[in-house]
């Protein structure tokens, strides 16, 4: 640990069933006590509630182009009846006057989302829903594992940005949760982990065989070589370098993770400055 405060890494810490526990984060963080004090103030402003909305929608959005890009012509009517549920959920976000209401929508499209999503894996690794703590299944496990990952870089991004990740806009603080990076994390949910999950699936690198239980104890967890598999494609594609999907911006998904959390302190602090989810490029 004091090598890696040494040399400026933070150490994400996670259960063994892929639950993000906590951060180790350097002394040179950059938290300032006027932008948590912006980060409050804002979640009873209507510009905190806007930025609530946009979140939700850059998900879901992201979300459609999964099953857009990842169905097939056997997958047709169910991903076609999905997506119609979810653009039909979208239209109610706007009327949204809470953050409350709007995670309620966003609960409605992962309800039409996730049974299409988990039939376009291959068989052996098909899911019906979304389960978690525990996971059901090897790829409900695997999601649940990098959404571990992910979110600790996520807490790493907020805290390069100045911003804590306790206070959150569309998630609400609540116990020792990272609130904030619940929120920047919506949107790469689908854009990152889903798609690497399943493209590991598909090329037969995530395999039915990759999940196992303990005595006493609920759940799938991953294997050791299951972990291995998922890490290494999650690396991958957080050094894919994309252009176009921020304005004037080009580099690696994982520059544009901490892209979009500096685009969220500054919509933090200065309220009605819009924020906007990432183009799938």
């Amino acid at each position: 640990r004091n090598w890696a405060m040494a040399g400026g890494l933070d150490v994400v810490f996670a259960s063994r069933r892929g639950n993000y526990l906590g951060s180790l984060v350097g002394g040179s963080s950059t938290s300032k006590a006027d932008r948590v004090r912006a980060q409050i103030r804002i979640q009873d402003l209507p510009e905190g509630l806007d930025i609530a909305r946009s979140i939700i929608t850059a998900k879901v959005r992201k979300q459609i182009v999964v099953l857009q890009r990842f169905g097939r012509r056997e997958h047709a009517d169910l991903v076609r009846d999905a997506i119609a549920a979810m653009q039909q959920v979208l239209l109610i976000l706007p009327d949204c006057t809470s953050t409350a209401e709007a995670m309620g929508v966003e609960g409605a499209a992962a309800a039409a989302y996730f049974p299409a999503f988990g039939a376009l894996f291959p068989e052996g690794l098909r899911f019906d829903h979304r389960t978690r703590q525990p996971p059901l299944d090897v790829a409900n496990s695997a999601l649940s594992f990098l959404y571990t990952i992910l979110l600790g870089e996520c807490v790493s991004a907020l805290y390069a940005a100045g911003l804590d990740p306790a206070f959150g806009v569309l998630h609400r603080d609540h116990d020792n949760r990272p609130s904030l990076a619940l929120d920047l994390l919506e949107e790469l949910r689908p854009l990152i982990a889903d798609q690497v999950v399943l493209s590991a699936a598909r090329v037969g690198a995530l395999k039915a065989d990759h999940g196992r239980t303990e005595d006493g104890r609920a759940g799938i967890m991953l294997t050791k070589a299951g972990r291995e598999a998922i890490l290494s494609a999650y690396e991958r594609r957080m050094l894919t370098m994309t252009r176009g999907a921020l304005p004037d911006f080009a580099g690696s998904l994982r520059r544009h993770v901490y892209r979009q959390a500096q685009r969220l302190a500054t919509a933090i602090v200065s309220p009605g400055t819009p924020w906007t989810g990432l183009s799938w490029r």
